[in-house]
């Protein structure tokens, strides 16, 4: 089982080879884990304070950061 950086690294390559719509799929169908865990911290806390993420919050966070990393999101 990976753990820490290697488990989001391995996240991180795998949502590389997904398509736009399977992107924003994938991202709705994350969100409420996100927004459970830090949706409400988002605007108060600094990225160093936030809080350890769950697997699901964490691709969310992966997603989205896929999702705007490419040039054409629309």
């Amino acid at each position: 089982m990976l753990e820490g950086g290697e488990a989001v690294a391995a996240m991180e390559k795998s949502v590389q080879g997904m398509t736009l719509q399977e992107l924003r799929a994938e991202l709705d169908r994350t969100r409420p884990a996100w927004e459970a865990e830090v949706g409400d911290l988002v605007g108060v806390l600094t990225d160093t304070q936030r809080p350890a993420l769950g697997k699901e919050s964490r691709r969310h966070q992966v997603v989205a950061n896929e999702l705007l990393r490419r040039p054409n999101n629309s």
